[in-house]
């Protein structure tokens, strides 16, 4: 984990975008806002991204697409992304179900 110089999200976005091997991106419902840029900023970095609708999967649905691309893609360094729980309450305890499924398997 690193520091940013900068308080501004959209260059730590970008930072966390490029220090990575490939982001996921929780969301519910379609990107938008800081998601998208997200989506935007891995698409300009040659990044891999996966975008995951949690109103479409279930917990292990989301948590077997992630091992499988991340395998597909041989990501060692991920970045997690999404809306924050100030913003979407529910998302929190669902990127915690994900990733510590995702946690176990590999």
């Amino acid at each position: 984990m690193k520091e940013m110089p900068t308080r501004g999200y959209p260059k730590r976005t970008e930072q966390n975008v490029m220090d990575s091997d490939g982001t996921v991106i929780f969301q519910q419902g379609k990107l938008s806002g800081g998601s998208d840029l997200t989506r935007k900023l891995a698409i300009k970095h040659c990044k891999p991204w996966l975008h995951l609708d949690m109103k479409k999967l279930s917990i292990d649905e989301a948590g077997e697409e992630i091992i499988g691309w991340v395998k597909k893609n041989q990501i060692e360094t991920l970045n997690v992304a999404g809306k924050s729980a100030s913003s979407d309450p529910e998302i929190y305890d669902i990127v915690f179900g994900v990733m510590g499924r995702v946690l176990i398997a590999t």
